[in-house]
């Protein structure tokens, strides 16, 4: 699978402009995220890019007062997984939790210690909306509880709740090499009750219900994902959700509040949010 690697350069030149880029390159299928030099690094599957997207997100971007210059070529994917080894570095959260590579040291693992094999899916625990989603499910009670990752990426935050005492847990994802690195990392992490399937919210299977589902993918997919998730949520289940900007929270708001889920709470981390919700009595009466 090839890869398209934009460096791109904005004015102004700083960590909120870089965030707001990645937000809005998200939002039409860009993946992968570094920064170098002073550039934002983007990469895109080179099958699902398109110019007209890319020109529009420019031009949106533009109305937030970001002028964007650019360059791009052909990432081949081993050498991009080389340069995630080189500056892929251990990280702890919440001062109990220990997210390392296999290609790190063991030596200092913590009791609860994830090792996720970065390649080419998200979820290392190094971008602020992973951070804030473990946070999150630190302060949720997973003992016997089925969970629901959507866009699992890597599958660190399956791989968390399997490890907290969830019941049994499915991560969704609709690209390939995702699926496949997941699969790996639960192997390596020696989860033996985490499944994976590979598509979007039409690989949840009808009548499957969820105490907790977590989504950390971008806003428009949430949006129209939202009432998907409502569908197979228990009473009184937990909705995690991340993947966009402060900006963006109002979007997301209104549509939860539609589909009848209580907002429970709000936490940022430069600029991005993670907003927790509980599924109302009246909306799966039949669960």
């Amino acid at each position: 699978m090839t890869h398209l690697e934009f460096s791109i350069h904005c004015n102004p030149e700083n960590q909120q402009a870089h965030d707001i880029i990645v937000a809005y390159l998200m939002h039409i299928g860009f993946d992968r995220f570094e920064e170098r030099e002073g550039a934002v690094q983007a990469y895109i599957n080179r099958d699902v890019f398109t110019w007209e997207d890319f020109k529009e997100a420019v031009s949106q971007l533009k109305t937030c007062g970001i002028d964007i210059k650019y360059k791009y070529h052909e990432a081949d994917d081993q050498n991009w997984n080389e340069e995630w080894e080189k500056n892929f570095v251990p990280v702890i959260i919440g001062s109990r939790l220990l997210v390392r590579a296999p290609f790190h040291s063991s030596e200092n693992d913590l009791p609860l210690t994830l090792v996720i094999e970065p390649k080419m899916s998200f979820g290392t625990g190094h971008h602020q909306t992973t951070r804030l989603m473990l946070q999150a499910m630190m302060q949720i009670d997973m003992e016997g509880k089925k969970v629901l990752d959507m866009g699992c990426g890597t599958g660190i935050l399956g791989i968390y709740a399997s490890k907290k005492g969830a019941e049994s847990v499915t991560g969704i994802d609709i690209d390939n090499w995702a699926y496949e690195n997941a699969i790996e990392n639960i192997s390596r992490n020696k989860v033996s009750n985490m499944s994976v399937r590979l598509g979007d919210v039409c690989a949840i299977e009808e009548g499957e219900m969820f105490d907790i589902i977590v989504a950390n993918i971008n806003r428009n997919v949430l949006l129209k994902d939202i009432p998907v998730y409502v569908g197979h949520l228990r009473k009184r289940g937990i909705l995690l959700l991340s993947g966009f900007l402060s900006e963006d929270a109002q979007y997301v708001l209104d549509c939860a509040y539609a589909h009848n889920l209580l907002h429970t709470s709000t936490v940022e981390e430069a600029g991005w949010l993670i907003l927790s919700f509980v599924c109302t009595e009246h909306v799966n009466p039949g669960s």
